[in-house]
């Protein structure tokens, strides 16, 4: 009777920790399953695509007339739009803008966009606002090309050191130092780089 009892314990003890691994299966696999579950949820169906925004060649035609209208405020909010689409005429429109808008404060806004890009064009256009008559006007185009890290914005502004109005005059100065004082920083970091680290420390 022992005997049968302690089979019957031993073949209950085995039917338990039977039970307990399938049970422990189970958990695995349903722990897995739920990974990639919120693995899936988390990524898109499809790829998004990135589609860049294009005008039609009659509204950019469009935006070009709006940089004559009367509103001084419609011609810059086209002439920035232009600018920022990189439209093949848009160089030519801001320097005819900067030769004959008739508002100081316009011309302004069009040399802060331009001083966002350090780029030749953007330099030589800035260079064309130097001549403007409106003083206020030449400081803000000193002021731009002061933004400048190239050689080529030192002999921009030596035009701006015989302007009639001393200011101008102190302003471009005051520039060039800085351009200058830039242009030796780069040159030394450029050249700390280009410099091998030692393989040894002797300290």
């Amino acid at each position: 009777m022992k005997w049968v009892m302690l089979l019957l314990v031993f073949i209950g003890g085995i039917y338990y920790l039977v039970q307990q691994d399938k049970q422990e299966k189970a958990r695995v696999q349903q722990a897995e399953q739920l990974k990639k579950d919120q693995s899936t949820e988390a990524l898109p169906v499809k790829t998004e695509k990135v589609y860049n925004l294009k005008f039609s060649v009659d509204t950019v035609k469009t935006l070009r007339g709006l940089t004559q209208d009367a509103n001084a405020k419609v011609r810059y909010a086209a002439v920035e739009l232009l600018w920022q689409l990189q439209d093949e005429y848009a160089p030519s429109i801001i320097k005819k803008m900067l030769q004959e808008e008739t508002e100081p404060a316009t011309k302004q806004d069009i040399i802060k966009l331009l001083s966002n890009d350090k780029t030749r064009i953007s330099l030589a256009l800035l260079a064309e606002a130097l001549n403007d008559y409106d003083k206020e006007t030449r400081l803000k185009a000193v002021e731009a090309i002061s933004g400048f890290t190239n050689k080529e914005a030192i002999p921009v502004l030596g035009r701006s050191l015989n302007d009639y109005d001393e200011e101008v005059r102190l302003k471009a100065l005051e520039a060039i130092n800085k351009i200058r004082r830039n242009l030796e920083i780069q040159k030394e970091q450029q050249l700390k780089e280009l410099k091998p680290e030692p393989l040894f420390n002797t300290k």
